[in-house]
């Protein structure tokens, strides 16, 4: 990943480095997906950083002949942005390329409002098709970059906002269990991710996994009992 705010880098070695960064991070591996990587483009807190900014780096970048294959939203929030982050998101979309928050954290003294925001972002995060994944920029009061942004005190106990967490997770998870139709099927509406599902018959029991990839698009697994 890189960071387009700034200049440190155009300034001493021309105008073409950061393209040539991505096209030469390309030829030592073909497969990793190149990410720009910046921050306060999803709260507008930084007139450098602005969505439509962000989106024409991008644009110079690609024209240039960079592969770019990802955008990087270092999310670290003060405030609550959720219908800023909403429209931000509606904008970098449009580049029709994954987004990852890779740096996210809220700060807040009162843990409560701080649950609160953390809440907001990550519903807005989840809920958007093209935020890919959602990276925790620490959680331990002990280990973080910045103050009254942790989940877990110094003592160990879990606060409102690791307790607020704990509960989306849980909420995003999906359980489903029945029989068997008449038709030989079982129906379930659940989140993407990895399913671990459980066969149990008269005779016999089995196990197998599938992934559901986002989407509305409805996912057939065949399976011969």
């Amino acid at each position: 990943m890189k960071c387009c705010t700034g200049s440190f880098y155009p300034d001493r070695l021309g105008k073409d480095i950061r393209a040539n960064m991505f096209k030469t991070a390309r030829e030592l591996d073909p497969y990793a997906t190149l990410f720009v990587n910046d921050y306060h483009i999803e709260d507008g807190s930084d007139i450098r950083s602005t969505p439509e900014k962000f989106i024409q780096q991008i644009l110079d970048l690609q024209k240039q002949g960079a592969p770019v294959g990802g955008i990087g939203i270092q999310g670290h929030i003060d405030v609550p942005v959720g219908p800023i982050i909403c429209s931000a998101l509606d904008k970098l979309g449009i580049l029709g390329i994954p987004i990852w928050f890779t740096e996210l954290d809220v700060s807040c003294p009162n843990e409560f409002v701080r649950a609160d925001d953390l809440e907001v972002v990550l519903r807005e995060a989840f809920a958007h098709p093209a935020v890919e994944g959602v990276i925790l920029w620490g959680f331990w009061e002990l280990y973080m970059s910045r103050k009254n942004a942790h989940l877990v005190n110094a003592d160990g106990k879990i606060n409102a906002a690791g307790k607020r967490f704990l509960s989306l997770k849980k909420e995003w998870l999906s359980h489903a269990s029945g029989y068997i139709d008449e038709l030989g099927e079982f129906r379930f509406r659940g989140f993407h991710g990895t399913y671990n599902v459980e066969f149990v018959s008269t005779t016999e029991k089995f196990n197998m996994t599938f992934v559901v990839d986002q989407g509305e698009s409805p996912l057939v697994v065949s399976i011969d009992l």
